[in-house]
């Protein structure tokens, strides 16, 4: 498994290491992937003769990391051929009493305890097909695709730094000067293979899905971007449960709190982005086409998202660190969630000054910016202090719900305060029974546990429940005619 707290670099070795070199290529290379749509049209337009040149570089943005990851196979390929043992990749994750071929064709990507190597292989050949054959018709430089195309650029530019940091060690690839001794592994289940399969290509579809639905706040046109968030997420979890140490609940809260459980601690932080994001993408575009814009008090509707959030995170990482039995009882338990929300809110924070720079076109968004970069910045986060881990619940439990319960406080004369109340008092009362049971998370009460879980993951469809319910609409209805439709991502 991955070490989070190593980051991928040129590799730790005494020689010259190709593979870690190219991914580092795809390292740097993914800040031209976000940062283009802000310079590459304006460069299009000042020199309109190399129009041609500017259409296939912006096609290079994300072809070329796909080349350079299938490079790194090669040589790696090369290397388990031949049991080259200055290769630490070969060392650790070679196939001893095999053929050659059999060394070549799993060692790279498909032996036990390996990085997450072979999801960054699925990944990259799903972004071939979808580019080549599933999104080839736009470019940052067509009048009905740029916006699509700058969405898709920006994801690819934040995935490849989460996943080359995140799921492959910095000396995974190290070359050394010398023959080292063999420590060896063997081939992989083919569950496990599978695993990776399916979370490279749920994955790899992704941000296309993802970007396609904030593009038209239609379902269908989104290329099912829940199934693509599903997929990734549950095959994400089944390779940590295979590699889990199998201890009692409460070493296991040990494991996490001395930081040896990285690797389910970075996964977990990728279903606030790769799960909660869409959901909440979701539930404002559907609470935006129903409620409309409130007629007065809308301060108050981003006062509470912003309240609302930061105090649920810091409660429910309270309520969950004081569970471990190393907590001094809860005041150290909310000093500690405390330190861990601080980086988190002022990522917030600093996603709330994003309509400052123009991003204002979809409602709310304040909240929208708010929830965007902390969904971002929580796996970062995670790599760097794994016990991060505790804030996720009350995160994803507020990105499902104040879409909904912002516009209660809100001048809204179509929305009786019966049902103001109802929404308020089934949502927050489900998220208090939700840390109730993940208080017992490190306790052994694996009935809490999962209570918490599941009421956790079923908030998104209570909400969309309650939002569907028919309403009696006061003679003093407002109509909102000027009100803006939309998401983005």
């Amino acid at each position: 498994m991955p070490s989070v707290g190593s980051y991928m670099a040129v590799g730790s070795g005494d020689a010259f290491s190709l593979p870690a070199t190219l991914l580092t290529v795809i390292l740097l290379w993914s800040f031209l992937q976000w940062s283009a749509p802000l310079w590459l049209p304006g460069m299009a337009e000042k020199y309109p003769d190399k129009a041609r040149f500017y259409r296939h570089f912006d096609r290079s943005l994300t072809i070329l990391p796909v080349v350079l990851v299938l490079l790194v196979i090669l040589a790696l390929f090369k290397a388990h051929f031949a049991q080259d043992f200055t290769h630490g990749h070969v060392v650790n994750f070679g196939i001893s009493n095999s053929s050659a071929w059999q060394r070549m064709l799993h060692g790279p990507a498909n032996t036990v305890g390996s990085p997450w190597l072979g999801i960054i292989i699925v990944f990259a050949i799903t972004t071939l097909v979808k580019e080549c054959f599933g999104n080839s018709g736009y470019s940052l430089f067509d009048e009905q695709g740029p916006d699509l195309r700058a969405r898709v650029l920006r994801w690819h530019g934040f995935l490849w730094p989460l996943m080359l940091i995140g799921f492959i060690p910095s000396d995974a690839f190290a070359v050394y000067s010398e023959p080292q001794s063999f420590i060896g592994s063997q081939i992989a289940p083919l569950r496990t293979s599978l695993t990776l399969m399916f979370a490279g290509i749920g994955l790899g579809i992704w941000p296309y899905a993802v970007a396609n639905y904030s593009q038209s706040g239609d379902l269908k046109e989104g290329d099912n971007f829940l199934l693509a968030s599903i997929t990734a997420v549950l095959a994400l979890f089944f390779l940590v449960i295979e590699t889990l140490p199998s201890q009692r609940v409460d070493e296991f809260g040990e494991l996490i709190a001395l930081g040896q459980m990285t690797d389910f601690a970075l996964t977990s932080s990728l279903v606030v982005l790769l799960l909660g994001w869409p959901i909440f993408l979701m539930l404002l575009s559907k609470v935006h086409e129903k409620r409309g814009v409130a007629k007065g008090r809308r301060w108050l509707g981003l006062t509470r998202s912003l309240t609302h959030t930061l105090v649920l995170i810091w409660v429910s990482g309270a309520v969950i660190l004081e569970s471990l039995p190393h907590i001094a009882g809860w005041s150290s338990s909310f000093w500690l969630s405390l330190t861990l929300m601080l980086p988190l809110a002022i990522f917030g924070f600093v996603g709330t000054l994003l309509p400052i720079v123009g991003l204002d076109s979809r409602p709310r968004p304040e909240v929208w910016g708010f929830f965007l970069v902390m969904s971002l910045a929580i796996p970062f986060l995670t790599i760097r202090e794994p016990l991060t881990l505790v804030l996720i619940p009350g995160l994803f439990m507020s990105m499902t719900t104040l879409p909904l319960l912002a516009t209660h406080l809100e001048l809204r004369p179509n929305l009786p305060i019966q049902r103001r109340v109802l929404e308020s008092v089934v949502l927050i009362g489900l998220t208090i029974t939700a840390l109730w049971g993940f208080h017992q998370m490190f306790t052994g009460d694996t009935a809490a546990i999962s209570l918490a879980i599941g009421i956790t993951l079923i908030l998104p469809l209570i909400s969309i429940f309650l939002l569907n319910q028919k309403m009696a609409i006061p003679s003093t209805n407002v109509t909102n005619k000027d009100s803006k439709s939309g998401v983005e991502d």
